[in-house]
């Protein structure tokens, strides 16, 4: 009996060890557990924190390219606007240039009809003075010669084709006013000297002697001014208006003319026949052709051959 109590007590004994081992290793198992969970959980805040950082800087980012985006397109935009200001300087100054181009022709232009109205004065004068002396001499000698006679007739016919000549320079500085009026805000269109010269592009197609639709509209208004003036021209004043066709010195590449001649001539034809058809009176109307023979330019540029491709009105005695 004494051996099975100490046996029993043997083995509570051990159970109970063995229990205590169980326990501690359970509680080891159970604080590395909680550490390692606590570790994780450590680092899924981390990375969390990581990833919203990750996140904004991306949302930074996007917000940064798109402005850097607008700044591009604002940047594209203001180039294109600058490079349309300059061309518009550019046009504008032109323009300026060309304005004052016409201001001093038409100084220039004033001047010199103011020279010539003078020079005939003078001539008038001149005349006249010739006259009376005439006269004085034929009253001093009562003579009736036939000479004399012719000598007389001849300062009368004199003086009144001088005093034509002044009514016919005034009349020609009115059909200057207003066919400036007409032409002022218009490209292609210059004076020189007393001529109007417009660019045979205004008029005519490349190798061309048809007048075009808009060279119609400017021949017209032409039309208009010169019949107007034209009325107010006394009949016994001889008058006509020029219309003389030039050409560049290229040769010419058509198969219905065979020189820049013929072509010249053709066109100031065509322009004449056109002033005809809308009632100018054909008698005071001529159509000269000149070719590339006497240009304006003497350069070789597409500017300088399209200066030299031109028709030119002038009014003038007949």
């Amino acid at each position: 009996m004494a051996y099975l109590r100490r046996r029993e007590q043997e083995e509570v004994n051990i159970w109970s060890g063995f229990v205590d081992a169980l326990s501690t290793v359970l509680l080891v198992f159970i604080f590395v557990l909680v550490g390692f969970i606590a570790s994780q959980v450590y680092l899924s805040g981390i990375i969390f924190d990581k990833n919203s950082s990750l996140s904004a800087v991306q949302d930074r980012l996007s917000r940064v390219c798109k402005l850097l985006n607008l700044e591009k397109d604002k940047t594209s935009e203001l180039s294109d606007k600058n490079a349309n200001l300059a061309k518009q300087i550019l046009e504008l100054n032109e323009t300026v240039a060309n304005l004052q181009s016409m201001f001093d022709r038409e100084e220039e232009l004033k001047n010199k009809e103011h020279e010539a109205k003078v020079s005939l004065e003078e001539k008038i004068e001149e005349l006249t003075k010739n006259l009376k002396d005439v006269m004085a001499a034929l009253a001093a000698e009562h003579k009736t010669s036939e000479e004399q006679k012719k000598a007389l007739e001849y300062i009368k016919k004199e003086n009144l084709k001088l005093n034509e000549l002044t009514k016919l320079s005034s009349y020609r500085s009115e059909f200057f006013d207003k066919l400036q009026n007409i032409v002022k805000d218009k490209s292609g269109i210059k004076i020189a000297g007393d001529r109007f010269i417009f660019q045979s592009e205004l008029f005519f197609d490349s190798a061309s002697d048809d007048l075009s639709d808009e060279g119609e509209k400017q021949v017209a208004e032409l039309a208009n001014v010169i019949k107007e003036i034209g009325e107010k021209i006394p009949k016994n004043i001889k008058w006509i208006l020029r219309v003389d066709g030039h050409t560049d010195e290229r040769p010419i590449n058509s198969g219905k003319f065979t020189s820049n001649w013929e072509l010249s001539a053709a066109r100031a034809i065509s322009v004449v026949k056109f002033l005809i058809k809308k009632g100018v009176s054909p008698k005071n109307l001529v159509a000269a052709g000149f070719g590339e023979n006497q240009p304006i330019s003497s350069g070789k540029s597409a500017k300088d051959l399209a200066k030299n491709r031109r028709i030119e009105f002038k009014l003038d005695e007949r």
